[in-house]
């Protein structure tokens, strides 16, 4: 079923409108014309895209819907600029062509009519309908929206020309069939006919010395005329109608004028980022900011531009409409460009977003760093983030270790390392896991590190239950650490690993083009529990596990103590962690290892910053090591399937069966040792303990266990085998010790 039709069809029955389904052709798939007076049940709609999952969704315009639309044809080459039109909601057809579409007026009775203007303008309304976003015709011309009714509050009225276009030649309109006269029952109507059209041809200061005299002098001419005082109240009530109608397009013109300032200017540049979102970057008081289109800082920076400019208060179908036609002109007209969040590499150049008031960043390069004014357009910005602090001049990042309940100095080393290499995008970075009992200061430390990396306002977050909630929130931060973490299932442990490495996610949206959202991010990422909750190889064998200590009640510190003392020292720890930055940027390419661990960028970029610290890559590298052996130990005790076969090798050097008797006999030998087999982990079926064995192949190996998969003839085998030296490798073993370009990734178990 085409999910995008389907939920557009949706959305749209959902804002009071009329759909039916359409095939290719525009030919509608079912009798509709019970639809021109209701509107269609969401059951109805499912039921039709059940049937037809293909079908285009189409507006039944008129009084049922509302609506009013005005068809231009491209073949005809027909186009706006032919007309005067207020910013309404917009959209281009299959073949090129335009579509507007008005508010169904009051009191009137709108036909939908080809050729209203010659050939290539036509309506639709009552007995039409049009087809919307995201149809397709039968050439593959997809309808998109140009300015689309969600991006403003209400649609335009219909112009008074085109309301006209719409309205039958030959009917009697009742001020020319009454211009010499009526009798008594029709002259109240026709009056009103009357004024309005003196009113509406009359120059507005003519109103009462000549269209009050014309329409007395007409007055006259009925058999029986009306009295002069009833006359005036039907004069002054056909003013107040047109002076409505004169403020009406006075703010439309409002809304042209300032467009027509804003797009005329130097300073503005309107484009989409990678997801199609619309952008403006534009220079207010001084620096340049970006923002969407559809911001609130945009919105209210229109209403002072009004003011100012036109020394008016704008009202909010003026704001909407102009917001409308900027988040239009930005997606279909403007260039895409790349945001980051926070850091992002310009070049050979580092820059550090501050999200400060004045949108100043930070330079980074081989040189040293400096703050910079109006920085290229790179930066992306959301509601949590905070300013960062002026970072210092005379930096001292090992600050940062006195605030901290950490005492091993190998894990002072990898901690600083972690900290400063989440300056430096585009390589992927170990998942920090901070696990230890409660008291030991996890929460703490997770807030300090965000405080120095990428302050915001949500210090520390809780893990998302649903998986778009979990994409979403690592989209919106550089660096995100999660608090108090208790478990962490298969498929938001996959969402991690992606995140880590680097992919695509992508999120469904109920309507906005009837797209889809797609994210394609790298992040870092930090996560503690009271337990080691990663507990799956491959997101593991991404991590660097701290383990922490509780505190003993002498040593503790009130929270606002910690806090006060340490936003004194965060300038000089910033600045610190910028100077390393620098240093490591200028002996990075002097790394060189022989073989990589499963992180390779991440460990060449650690040997750097540790030199750059004043450690040594040798350092590093032995402290890393016993991280890696920290993780197949753990991944050993928590890893339910790891535990049953070591367990089960233990009085074996070699042992072979299927999938399925090693599955019955796994499953048995667990019972044994207390092993809940109901756990979701535990393997349900053979090709499960397959992929079990596959994702731990590399810890079992390092633990002195082989496992090879091979198939003879029809029949799948699966041999364990006990091997001396698990760091030596034999003629029958895989060569997992690969040697590679950097940047490559392999995986292996140690680079030891």
């Amino acid at each position: 079923m085409n999910k995008n039709k389907l939920e557009s069809a949706l959305y749209y029955q959902s804002m009071g409108l009329s759909i039916i389904p359409t095939g290719a052709d525009k030919k509608p798939l079912i009798a509709w014309k019970q639809y021109q007076d209701k509107c269609a049940t969401r059951e109805e709609i499912n039921q039709w895209w059940t049937e037809w999952p293909n079908a285009n969704p189409a507006l039944v315009t008129g009084k049922v819907s509302g609506v009013i639309a005005l068809d231009l044809d491209k073949k005809h080459n027909r186009t706006s600029k032919e007309f005067s039109l207020p910013i309404t909601a917009c959209a281009k057809s299959g073949n090129g062509g335009e579509h507007f579409f008005f508010r169904y007026p009051k009191n009137e009775l709108v036909k939908s009519g080809s050729a209203i203007d010659g050939e290539g303008v036509d309506s639709r309304g009552d007995g039409g309908y049009i087809l919307l976003a995201p149809s397709v015709n039968e050439n593959g011309g997809e309808y998109k929206w140009v300015v689309s009714p969600d991006s403003i509050d209400d649609l335009a009225e219909m112009p008074e020309w085109f309301l006209d276009l719409t309205k039958d030649d030959h009917e009697d309109k009742k001020w020319l069939s009454g211009k010499d006269g009526v009798d008594e029952g029709k002259r109240n109507d026709t009056a009103i006919s009357m004024a309005g059209k003196i009113l509406s041809s009359t120059d507005h200061r003519l109103w009462e010395d000549l269209g009050w005299d014309q329409l007395q002098i007409w007055n006259e001419k009925n058999l029986k005329p009306i009295t002069e005082s009833e006359l005036r109240n039907t004069w002054e009530s056909a003013k107040k109608y047109q002076d409505a109608n004169k403020k009406t397009t006075k703010k439309l013109s409002q809304a042209d004028v300032l467009l027509e300032n804003i797009l005329n200017r130097k300073d503005v540049v309107l484009f989409h980022d990678e997801q199609g979102n619309g952008h403006i970057a534009l220079d207010i008081e001084g620096h340049r900011e970006v923002r969407l289109c559809k911001s609130k800082a945009i919105k209210n920076w229109l209403s002072h531009e009004i003011y100012r400019t036109q020394n008016k208060a704008p009202g909010g179908e003026v704001l909407n409409s102009i917001l409308g036609v900027l988040e239009g002109k930005a997606r279909f007209e403007g260039q895409e460009i790349k945001l980051e969040n926070r850091i992002a590499w310009l070049k050979d150049n580092l820059l550090y977003d501050l999200t400060d008031k004045d949108w100043q960043a930070v330079e980074i390069n081989e040189d040293g760093w400096k703050k910079v004014n109006n920085p290229p357009i790179l930066f992306k910005r959301y509601p949590h983030h905070k300013a960062q602090v002026e970072p210092s001049n005379d930096g001292e990042v090992r600050l940062f270790l006195k605030y901290i309940n950490v005492v091993n100095p190998e894990h002072n080393l990898l901690l600083l390392v972690f900290l400063i290499s989440c300056f430096i995008p585009g390589f992927p970075h170990v998942m920090l896991v901070i696990f230890g009992a409660q008291g030991s200061s996890k929460s703490t430390l997770a807030k300090l590190i965000r405080q120095v990396i990428d302050p915001s306002l949500i210090d520390v977050a809780s893990f998302p239950r649903h998986h778009g909630e979990l994409i979403q929130a690592l989209a919106h931060h550089h660096f995100l650490f999660f608090d108090n973490v208790s478990h962490i299932n298969e498929d938001q442990s996959d969402i991690l690993c992606k995140a880590i490495t680097g992919g695509g996610h992508i999120k469904r949206e109920l309507y906005e083009n009837d797209e889809d959202i797609i994210y394609n991010f790298m992040r870092c990422i930090g996560i503690n529990g009271i337990n080691l909750v990663t507990t799956r190889p491959d997101l593991l064998e991404r991590s660097l596990l701290l383990e922490m200590e509780r505190i003993d009640p002498e040593n503790r510190k009130t929270e606002k103590e910690l806090n006060d003392n340490f936003q004194k020292d965060l300038p000089k720890i910033l600045g610190g962690a910028f100077d390393v930055v620098s240093q490591a940027m200028k002996i990075r390419p002097t790394i060189k290892l022989d073989m990589y661990p499963r992180m390779a960028d991440w460990t060449i970029w650690g040997c750097a910053i540790a030199e750059a610290l004043g450690s040594t890559k040798e350092e590093f590298l032995k402290a890393y090591e016993n991280n890696i052996n920290k993780q197949t130990e753990m991944l050993v005790n928590e890893n339910i399937v790891a535990t049953a076969i070591i367990t089960f090798m233990e009085s074996k050097d070699e042992h072979e069966a299927t999938p399925t008797d090693l599955l019955r006999q796994l499953s048995n030998h667990a019972s044994f040792i207390d092993i809940d087999t109901r756990e979701k982990y535990w393997p349900k079926a053979s090709n499960a303990l397959s992929r079990r064995l596959n994702e731990l192949s590399t810890p079992l190996k390092q633990m002195g266990l082989l496992v090879k998969i091979s198939t003879n003839g029809t029949e799948r085998k699966i041999n364990i085998k006990r091997i001396q030296d698990s760091n030596k490798q034999s003629d029958d073993t895989d060569d997992t010790f690969l040697k590679g370009k950097e940047g490559d990734f392999f995986n292996q178990e140690s680079i030891f």
